[in-house]
């Protein structure tokens, strides 16, 4: 594969954050969902019937640039979910990371590599020493 180029995640990302670092005003009735990466199952957020929930105006604090590019990874706890963001209502709890994949990179085979295992494994290994993970 001599006409492959080699980058680093961060040259095919615009953006790479992780969620809230403390706890939202939970809402019962809230229209936007709380999720962690225990929400990233089989490449979708899922929302379970535990999933907390915010108001949108709480929702606006902790606003993030989520799009079509975004892709979700777990980073604490359950490692290695991923997900593609499809619009949900939702704002991310420290345990998930996010990052816009660039336009001028196919956001399918980054998000591939990302949820493959020798990129999980690669992560771990890199990551002996703590609990949450870098990218």
């Amino acid at each position: 594969m001599e006409e492959w180029k080699e980058y680093q995640l961060k040259d095919a990302t615009t953006v790479l954050g992780d969620g809230l670092h403390g706890t939202p005003k939970y809402d019962e009735n809230g229209t936007v969902f709380f999720i962690n990466g225990n929400n990233l199952v089989d490449g979708k957020i899922e929302i379970k019937e535990s999933t907390k929930r915010v108001s949108e105006d709480e929702a606006n604090k902790y606003k993030k640039n989520l799009n079509s590019r975004t892709i979700l990874v777990s980073i604490n706890g359950t490692i290695g979910n991923v997900a593609k963001y499809q619009g949900e209502a939702c704002i991310l709890g420290k345990s998930a990371c996010y990052f816009n994949v660039s336009e001028d990179f196919d956001l399918n085979f980054i998000y591939y590599v990302v949820a493959s295992k020798q990129f999980i494994y690669g992560t771990e290994k890199k990551n002996t020493k703590t609990s949450i993970y870098e990218l």
